[in-house]
Formats: C-alpha cells, structure tokens, sequence
C-alpha cells in the first residue's frame, strides 16, 4: 500500500497543503481537504462497488477463456475484442479501470488492455449517443468519432510490440 505511487502522492498532497496555506492559511487548506473528503464519501460506495464486481467477475469468467479470447495467443483478434468490449462497456472509469484490471489479472494482453481502455476512452457508444451527438452536432460528432477509430487499434498494437 505504502508503494512509491502513494509517497508520491502524499508528497503532493504536502506541498500542496503548504502552497495553500501561504495563500489562505488554515481556513484554505481546511476548506479544500473538507470539500476533498466529501468528494471521496460521495464516490466512495460506486468505487468500492465496482471493484466488488470487478473481482467477483475475475471469478466468474474463466481465465483459460480471458487467455483465449484476450491473451498474447489471441493476436489482434484479441485487440479487436478489446477495443469492441471497452466501446461498449457503458460507463465511467470506476467501472472500465476495475475491468482493464481484472482482464490484466485473467491473463489478458497489456495490448488488449490498451485496446479496451483506449476503445472505452475514444470510442465509447453510449457517451457519443448520449452526450457527443447532442452536445457537439451530429456532424462533429461523427468527424470526431471517425478520426479516432482507427487510435485504439493502433495503441493496443503499439502496446503489445512494447511489452514483447
């Protein structure tokens, strides 16, 4: 727990803290950890439920069938299966990063990884329909979303010449 990501972190959270308090003293770094800490009780139970199921679907779905479908041994087959399963996993990324995780655990390649965060990041249907098309035009929208469809393929291969 205690890893160089969470030093780091802390350190940030530090100087930060000081930064704040040659600015605004106590009341600034007060009211910013506060408004911190309700964030964190807010998301807190979606979080904590999504890696829940997360690890219970590590269980349910036989890893032999996540090395099959997703492993090294899957080829781009298993990219193309990533960037399909992360453009329809529909949600946020307290759903997709717990999945990418378990996928990594189950045996699946780093390139289908990259590929299915990639594939959820760009090319996620649920937020083009639902917030893209509206908000953007139809036109934009499109011109966007065609742009960017070839990305998560080129990234989980990238990702897979890396890893080797």
């Amino acid at each position: 727990m205690f890893d160089g990501t969470f030093i780091a972190l802390l350190a940030a959270l530090a100087a930060l803290a000081v930064w704040g308090y040659t600015r605004g003293g106590a009341q600034l770094v007060g009211d910013g950890l506060g408004d911190g800490a309700r964030e964190l009780l807010r998301y807190l139970p979606m979080l904590a439920l999504s890696f829940l199921a997360a690890s219970l679907l590590e269980h349910v779905v036989p890893q032999e069938f996540v090395r099959q479908r997703l492993g090294e041994q899957a080829g781009t087959g298993g990219i193309l299966l990533g960037v399909g399963l992360g453009m329809l996993t529909p949600a946020g990324p307290f759903v997709s990063l717990p999945l990418g995780a378990m996928l990594l655990r189950a045996g699946a390649s780093a390139g289908a990884v990259v590929a299915y965060i990639s594939g959820w990041g760009l090319l996620a249907i649920h937020r083009f329909v639902a917030w893209e098309i509206p908000l953007l035009g139809w036109r934009f929208a499109v011109l966007r979303y065609a742009v960017c469809l070839l990305l998560p393929l080129a990234a989980g291969l990238l990702a897979r010449g890396v890893a080797r």
